[in-house]
């Protein structure tokens, strides 16, 4: 079985995108994999840095450079805006071959620990996507922006199963791009809001260790899962999500996951490698946060005795 693989990435953002793609290809060695990469200023050099790693593993790669145009007016929040190419997500049933029914959707800040080919197994045709559990809305104008319940649950947009033919024979994209230029008084999640608007009551809810937060020790709700799925999320995770906008396995400290980024970057062959050197009051709070995880874990170990 061929999986399509979709992301978007420019030449800021390529060192990270490479270690996230040698973690997937370092631990799909079974499967072929079809990558294709969103684009907008991406030079012809990164290009040919994704192109020899993917074809190193005896994968694929396409590149589409993305038709910004349907995206005049969509909105922005004021503090830490994200770029345009937060949006191209939304445009995934019209960029992508019209014979490509389900694809996955993975943010460049991950690692990819284990097998995927299991997420390609699920049925969807009920569903939009599939994605895993997040903790937003923030405050009472945020869900009534997204015209929630109370009890909703949401979603995060970094890891998606795509349901392609259900956008496609829905309708969604238009749905999706009206949602995103509605004027609001504050823009929250962007694309994520966009999409958690749009599927309310149409995702499927993937186990917590697809998303493993690399600054969280215990996941969203550990309510609503099964003791072996939060086993998993501590002990085995199937992706690492460095999430945090605090704080980045590409910042020149050391945190719980940093070694995976910086092995499968080294791994990636990536040329010239950057790690941002960050002040002494951020070193301050990653020793604290070393500290709390270490405790956790500690107590989670005699817990299980």
């Amino acid at each position: 079985m061929m999986l399509n693989i979709t992301l978007n990435t420019d030449d800021n953002y390529l060192q990270h995108c490479m270690a996230m793609l040698c973690s997937l290809f370092e631990n799909n060695k079974k499967n072929s994999i079809t990558i294709h990469v969103l684009k907008k200023n991406l030079s012809s050099s990164s290009e040919k840095q994704i192109v020899d790693l993917t074809h190193k593993y005896d994968n694929y790669v396409k590149f589409y450079d993305v038709d910004e145009s349907s995206l005049v007016g969509v909105q922005f929040r004021k503090n830490r805006p994200l770029s345009m190419a937060a949006y191209y997500r939304l445009l995934l049933s019209s960029i992508l071959p019209q014979n490509i029914d389900k694809v996955l959707y993975l943010d460049c800040d991950m690692i990819v620990l284990t097998d995927v080919s299991e997420l390609f197994k699920i049925e969807l045709d009920e569903y939009g996507l599939a994605a895993t559990l997040d903790e937003f809305p923030y405050d009472n104008q945020h869900r009534l922006q997204l015209h929630l319940p109370c009890d909703a649950k949401t979603f995060c947009s970094g890891i998606m199963l795509v349901n392609l033919k259900y956008w496609r024979e829905h309708n969604i994209e238009p749905k999706l791009l009206e949602y995103a230029k509605r004027q609001r008084q504050v823009v929250y999640l962007h694309d994520q809001d966009v999409l958690n608007y749009a599927f309310k009551n149409k995702w499927f809810l993937l186990p917590p260790k697809w998303n493993r937060g690399a600054t969280n020790y215990n996941c969203f709700a550990p309510h609503l899962y099964k003791k072996f799925d939060i086993y998993e999320y501590i002990k085995k995770p199937a992706v690492i999500h460095y999430a945090a906008p605090w704080l980045k396995p590409w910042y020149d400290v050391k945190y719980p996951y940093t070694n995976l980024y910086r092995h499968y970057l080294k791994k990636s062959g990536y040329e010239t490698p950057i790690f941002v050197k960050v002040p002494i009051s951020k070193r301050i709070l990653v020793l604290k946060l070393r500290a709390t995880l270490f405790i956790k874990n500690f107590v989670k170990k005699i817990s299980l005795r």
